[in-house]
Parts: structure tokens; C-alpha cells; sequence
């Protein structure tokens, strides 16, 4: 049972749902967040979609309006910035010098983005991606740039990327690696996904990094790369990974390891202190080993279950981590941990808009990824990875008429 008050530092998707599970089931004490966003909670899923693409407007993508924190009596202290946690005294001091007492600290501060240490990184139409504002700016300034230029083939770079085409943009993806979207941990899906995109007019440079940014005054005008090449581009984003925001815990006593360590039920190193969402490396019992994840499915899952857990629950964490991204008309869910796989078999396409990849480790099922699959494969398949089955029937493991389930030993 939580402690009162519960302090929450950081006001993403793991916040709002911890707050949600947490009065639904039954928890009464006083809850605070602290958060250096000027919004409250918010879905970060459509900021590089919707929004983006201007099929949304921005505050639509918030979780609740402000008159629901006061419903759910939660007090709101936004574009606030923490200097320092206390654990002994249990006290947390903010950028002003106000000091915060907590009976329960949750934090899931998150992450932010990688900035680029070259020249012209710091003008106005240059831009990282990650909060509500970043989406707001990038997607006024697309109506006025014909020609961008994303940094990063990662999930983000690969989805702003679609968007921006899907408005009518010329844009050129500039990867440092040698394929797109590397988290697939499989070639022939990177480069079914550079396919893709190729198709729809985006051109791809891989094996290339900005070696500067270039401008008339302070008006984008392109960017040089290593090998010299000259792409001209008006608008610019920057998404090459995302460092998780710890900084203010030094000196705190906490176990910090690229992130908060905690345990599968989220407790720190310290009493009454807890960590969830992209900030927090976890013990994953599925994957068997120590995770950071940075999707917005893991938060959402991992606030909620803290929340029943602070409410009176005790039980472990243990779900099958997922992860969504739409790029164009490919709807692409991954489901698992990729870590260390060393086959994966495919069923299907991307560009068929049916595929199921099976990812093997050692004869073992580890992670899926699928498109176009209706629910009851999907069920399946993260059944199946939760459970960790070994392969039973090679001979049919890249049979799309064969269920998954009749090749593994479960």
C-alpha cells in the first residue's frame, strides 16, 4: 500500500496510467506530478502520425483534459524541473528550491532525445522529436518546406519520415548504419521496409552521417554529410536515439544503470522509491535478463500495474513487451525481446501486408513481428513468446497455412 503522499516526477503515459489503475482500484492517497512539460500526460503514438500529418490537433492527443486531474484530485505541477531526490529525508527539491515531501516517490521521468555536436544543430528548423511541442512546431513548419531531411532510421525517423512524405514533402533519410529501422533485428525486413519507402518516393542514404547543418542566415537551406554530399532540405528532424533523464539522482543513493534499476515489482534501491516507464531497466522475467524499453505499450503496461500494486496488489510484473509503428499503410506490432536472436523465419511480407516473422534464439521463440494478422494470431503468437517455447517441427515453421503453435514444443 502506498504511503501518502504519492510524488510522481514525470507526467508521460506511465504517469496517467498508474494514476487511472491506481483510483480504479480503490487508492485514495494524494498524488502530486511534477513534470518539465508545459502539458499534461499525453499519447505519444500520434505525435508522429496524426498530428503530424495534421489529421489531429495537438491537445487531442492528451490523455485527459486538466479538469480530470482535479476529479481524480491530483495536484498538476507542469514545466517544473527537479534538481535533486532525497531519499533519507524523502524530499524532492525543484529547479526553485521548493522541497516536495513524499511518503511514495514514483519516478518516470523518461528520456530525451540525442543532439547532434555539429554545426548548424541548433537552428530554428532543426529539430529533435519527442514532446507534444516538438510535434506542434515540426508539423506548422511542414506546410511551408518542400524538401526535409530526417536523421535517424529508426521507429521515429522512419515514421516522422512517412508522415512528412505523406504531406506532400520530398524527404531524404539519412541513416549512419547500414539499414533501416535496426530494431527488426532481421536484413530482409530492413530492407522490405526500405522498399517501402523507396516506393514512396522517400529517398534513403545509408552508411552516411551529417557533418553539418547548412543555412542562409538562419534559414535551413540543407546539410553536408561525411562523404561530401550536398542534400538540400528546409526542414529538418534529428532522432537518433534518446538518453534516459537520471541526472538529478546523483548523489541520491539510487542504483542507477542506463537508468533506474528496479525490480519486477518497480521498487528501487531505495525505501518507498519506484521507478516505471522508458527511465526504468527492469527485471524482464519473459526475456530472463535486465530491460530499458522505450515504447509507449511498455509505459502504459508498467504504470498500470504499479498503480494496482500501490493500491494494495503485490503481484510481479511479467508481460510480453509490444510495440506498434505505422509506416504509410503497414501497421507493424512486435511483440518480445530480439536480444541475441540468431534466426529469424518469415512468413509472408511487408510488402504483402501479411507477414509473421518468427524470432528463434538458440531453436527457442523469443520475439514475433506481424502485419495484416487478425487478433486471435496475434493472441497466439504473444502467448507463444510469453511462453518461450522450443521448436518442435521445423519442416513446417515457414508454413503460413500452419498455425505457429503446431511447430513449438508448449
Amino acid at each position: 500500500m502506498a504511503k501518502d503522499p504519492i510524488v510522481i516526477i514525470g507526467g508521460g503515459r506511465a504517469t496517467a496510467s498508474l494514476i487511472d489503475a491506481y483510483r480504479d482500484a480503490g487508492g485514495d492517497a494524494l498524488i502530486t506530478i511534477i513534470s518539465d512539460d508545459e502539458y499534461p500526460p499525453y499519447n505519444r503514438p500520434p505525435l508522429s502520425k496524426a498530428v503530424l500529418r495534421g489529421e489531429m490537433e495537438g491537445l487531442e492527443a492528451l490523455v485527459h483534459e486538466h479538469e480530470t486531474y482535479d476529479d481524480l484530485a491530483v495536484e498538476l505541477r507542469l514545466a517544473t524541473t527537479v534538481e535533486s531526490v532525497d531519499p533519507k529525508h524523502c524530499v524532492v527539491r525543484t529547479g526553485s528550491g521548493e522541497e516536495i515531501a513524499y511518503g511514495t516517490l514514483v519516478i518516470a521521468s523518461g528520456t530525451r532525445p540525442r543532439l547532434l555536436a555539429v554545426e548548424g544543430a541548433d537552428l530554428p528548423a532543426v529539430h529533435t522529436f519527442r514532446t507534444l511541442s516538438d510535434a506542434v512546431a515540426v508539423a506548422k513548419e511542414a506546410g511551408e518546406a518542400r524538401k526535409a531531411l530526417v536523421v535517424g532510421g529508426s521507429f521515429i525517423g522512419a515514421e516522422v519520415a512517412a508522415s512528412l512524405r505523406m504531406r506532400g514533402l520530398e524527404v531524404t533519410i539519412v541513416e549512419m548504419g547500414d539499414r533501416l529501422v535496426p530494431a527488426l533485428a532481421s536484413q530482409e525486413l530492413s530492407d522490405q521496409v526500405a522498399e517501402l519507402y523507396r516506393e514512396h518516393g522517400v529517398e534513403i542514404a545509408l552508411g552516411e552521417q551529417i557533418e553539418e547543418f547548412r543555412a542562409n542566415g538562419l534559414m535551413l537551406t540543407g546539410a553536408r554529410t561525411a562523404s561530401g554530399r550536398t542534400i538540400e532540405a528546409f526542414l529538418a528532424v534529428v532522432g537518433v536515439g534518446v538518453v534516459p533523464n537520471v541526472e538529478f539522482l546523483d548523489g541520491s543513493g539510487l542504483e542507477l544503470s542506463d537508468g533506474i534499476t528496479v525490480d519486477d515489482r518497480f521498487h528501487s534501491s531505495a525505501p518507498d522509491v519506484f521507478a516505471i516507464g522508458d527511465v526504468a531497466r527492469f527485471d524482464d522475467a519473459v526475456a530472463g535478463r535486465p530491460r530499458r524499453i522505450e515504447h509507449w505499450g511498455n509505459a502504459d503496461s508498467q504504470g498500470a500495474h504499479l498503480g494496482r500494486n500501490l493500491a494494495g496488489g503485490r503481484k510481479p510484473y511479467r508481460e510480453v513487451s509490444a510495440f506498434f509503428t505505422k509506416m504509410f499503410d503497414v501497421q507493424l506490432q512486435l511483440l518480445g525481446d530480439t536480444d541475441g536472436v540468431d534466426e529469424v523465419v518469415l512468413r509472408g511480407s511487408i510488402g504483402d501486408r501479411n507477414l509473421v516473422a518468427l524470432y528463434l534464439r538458440e531453436e527457442t521463440l523469443i520475439a514475433a513481428a506481424v502485419v495484416g494478422q487478425a487478433a486471435d494470431m496475434i493472441e497466439e503468437l504473444r502467448s507463444l513468446v510469453g511462453e518461450r517455447p522450443a521448436l518442435s517441427d521445423r519442416s513446417r515453421l515457414a508454413n503460413s497455412s500452419v498455425r505457429p503453435a503446431a511447430v513449438f514444443a508448449h
